[in-house]
């Protein structure tokens, strides 16, 4: 009796699910490679399927970005949602909070910063915009510093994005964050206070 092979991943796949298997290996290798050396070919390798396949769903790299990222910046940002004060009041733990749920958006946040073109700058652009808008109750102290608010926003990314570089697993990279995260809060916290005190 002969045993046939299973049929392939290819053939098994809905339009919807291998569109996705898709975008999963494009956002592995722009993270693992940066966006610039990565191409149509590549993603076919790593996916053992051909080219023709490949652009059956996307026609070029650029258009996996702009669907990877229109499809998962505004998820993250449903999640940030809660960890915003309904008060509007913000303190050290606001901060240390923002900080540690930004590294759980740790593929994102890499992937926001695996490439240096328009798309990239225009959406990190978009990213520290809304870290920006989140930060409103600062207001007050913004009128007499104008880049208080940008550089929070700044510092708030820059630290995230350095936090979970590397090889680390999400465990060690949450581990260590939660000591960053509360240096970070009190660091911004204090500033901001001592801003508002001169105002």
């Amino acid at each position: 009796m002969t045993t046939l092979d299973p049929p392939s991943p290819a053939r098994r796949l809905s339009a919807e699910n291998r569109r996705e298997q898709i975008l999963e290996a494009a956002s592995a290798l722009f993270i693992e490679k940066g966006f610039e050396a990565v191409g149509m070919n590549d993603i076919a390798r790593a996916l053992q399927t051909s080219r023709p396949t490949v652009y059956g769903y996307f026609t070029s790299t650029e258009d996996m970005l702009r669907a990877l990222l229109a499809g998962r910046l505004p998820a993250m940002w449903e999640r940030l949602r809660p960890l915003l004060p309904a008060s509007g009041e913000f303190h050290a733990g606001t901060f240390s909070a923002l900080f540690l749920a930004l590294l759980h958006e740790r593929e994102l946040l890499l992937l926001l910063h695996s490439g240096g073109g328009p798309i990239f700058r225009e959406q990190r652009a978009d990213f520290l915009r809304q870290l920006q808008e989140w930060t409103t109750p600062y207001r007050r102290a913004e009128a007499r510093q104008p880049q208080t608010l940008h550089l929070i926003t700044l510092l708030l990314e820059a630290a995230a994005v350095e936090a979970v570089r590397g090889q680390q697993s999400e465990a060690e990279v949450q581990a260590k964050g939660k000591t960053q995260a509360r240096v970070l809060g009190q660091f911004i916290a204090g500033g901001m206070a001592g801003l508002s005190s001169e105002i």
